[in-house]
């Protein structure tokens, strides 16, 4: 249900959880009056993302390596140029990486609902979903919701699963990613979602990652043990937000 740019899902518990279909937070309320904000898995996830920084600093090296060559005299104004660009250059690499991964999600979402999108023309991106593709095909996939808000009432977090399938007769949540490989936090991400969409009814027997950003890379989420860690992340989250002045 959508009402203005603000997106409601009704929870079988009672509790009801609106949020802005291009992100800005979760809220969540019981009665329809109070509503109170509600973490997302990834702010909670980021606490475990140190591979954020040394990313950063590699973006800032490939920049100069591409701008910087040997016996290359450069002005006092130029090389204010190069620092504030470099310094600026995991900014641009991050938002380039959003764009990928918001394309090929909503070419997935399309894809997975039959209706046969065109493929990317970026060669990268065109890569990333033709991989999708070929494993979804191999693997006898049948969809059963995408892009789909999840709530866990009791422990009180939301987020948004990018696919939940049936892969034979068992029921799997699927995690796409435009990196080159899977880091821990996806892991837990995929246990949080499992766990709130078991608390809604969906009987989840499993989860995976997709890594697409260097070829197709699949790992199996043990999606038990990943919810049990991201709760004890969730609470770690909570004391630092309690903190917080």
């Amino acid at each position: 249900m959508v009402y203005q740019d603000l997106l409601f899902k009704d929870h079988p518990s009672g509790w009801r959880l609106r949020y802005r279909r291009n992100g800005g937070g979760y809220e969540a309320s019981q009665d329809g009056e109070r509503w109170i904000p509600v973490p997302s898995v990834t702010q909670v996830t980021a606490l475990l993302n140190k591979n954020l920084q040394e990313w950063a600093v590699r973006q800032v090296v490939k920049y100069l390596e591409g701008e910087l060559q040997p016996g290359l005299v450069l002005s006092p104004e130029e090389v204010e140029r190069l620092l504030r660009e470099a310094g600026t250059a995991h900014r641009r690499a991050a938002q380039g990486a959003a764009g990928r991964g918001a394309s090929l999600h909503g070419w997935a979402e399309a894809y997975l609902k039959g209706r046969n999108p065109p493929l990317p023309e970026e060669e990268h991106l065109r890569k990333m979903c033709l991989s999708l593709r070929e494993w979804w095909e191999e693997n006898g996939g049948h969809p059963l919701r995408s892009e789909e808000a999840v709530f866990h009432p009791q422990h009180l977090y939301a987020g948004r699963a990018d696919l939940v399938a049936r892969f034979g007769g068992r029921v799997v949540v699927v995690d796409l990613k435009t990196s080159s490989r899977v880091y821990p936090e996806h892991l837990l991400q995929v246990g949080a979602y499992a766990l709130a969409l078991r608390a809604e009814g969906v009987e989840v027997e499993g989860g995976l990652v997709l890594s697409l950003g260097d070829g197709l890379r699949v790992e199996e989420v043990p999606w038990e043990e990943a919810a049990e860690a991201f709760l004890g992340l969730l609470r770690v989250h909570a004391f630092l937000r309690g903190l917080t002045p």
